[in-house]
């Protein structure tokens, strides 16, 4: 028979889970991207970003993150027990609620995230001609929610990956 402790750990699991895969507003997105020591991390290194990438985060959100430097900006990519086996794959759907995070750093060697760029998928219908994908923009530091919805140059960047449900896998080894 289990005492009280192991029924709150059980809760707090569970909780803990159902928070990850439904995200519902912008104070849980900053909570979620807090946490990424509970998601599964898919890159064992910083990943260096396409120069296209990079520029159109800056552009879109007015920031500066890679401005004054020739150095490329780099990320790591963390995602929800749900979106492993698609992302590690390549293959399939990722089922409804399935979270992807990009943490963009602005060198290798730092571990400080000045972006972070979200991905959740949404119920069918939400942007059926786009994966029906959820983006969203944090501000690294303070992990507030810049910009959240159908993202203009989110859509740009990822309808290219179509056959893999708009996810880029360029970080995959």
């Amino acid at each position: 028979m289990m005492d009280h402790g192991k029924y709150l750990l059980v809760a707090a699991v569970c909780m803990t889970a159902g928070a990850w895969a439904e995200p519902v507003d912008q104070e849980e997105l900053s909570r979620l991207v807090a946490k990424l020591d509970k998601l599964h991390q898919i890159t064992e290194t910083p990943h260096a970003m396409a120069d296209s990438t990079a520029a159109l985060c800056r552009l879109a959100f007015n920031t500066n993150i890679h401005e004054g430097t020739a150095a490329p900006a780099y990320c790591h990519v963390y995602v929800t027990a749900d979106a492993k086996t698609p992302m590690t794959s390549g293959k399939g759907i990722y089922p409804r609620g399935a979270v992807i995070i990009k943490a963009k750093l602005k060198d290798e060697k730092t571990k400080d995230v000045i972006l972070y760029t979200v991905m959740r998928k949404m119920e069918k219908g939400f942007d059926a001609n786009h994966g029906d994908w959820e983006y969203s923009v944090l501000d690294g530091p303070s992990k507030r929610v810049l910009a959240r919805g159908k993202i203009d140059s989110c859509i740009r960047c990822h309808r290219e990956y179509a056959a893999t449900d708009y996810v880029t896998r360029a970080y995959m080894k």
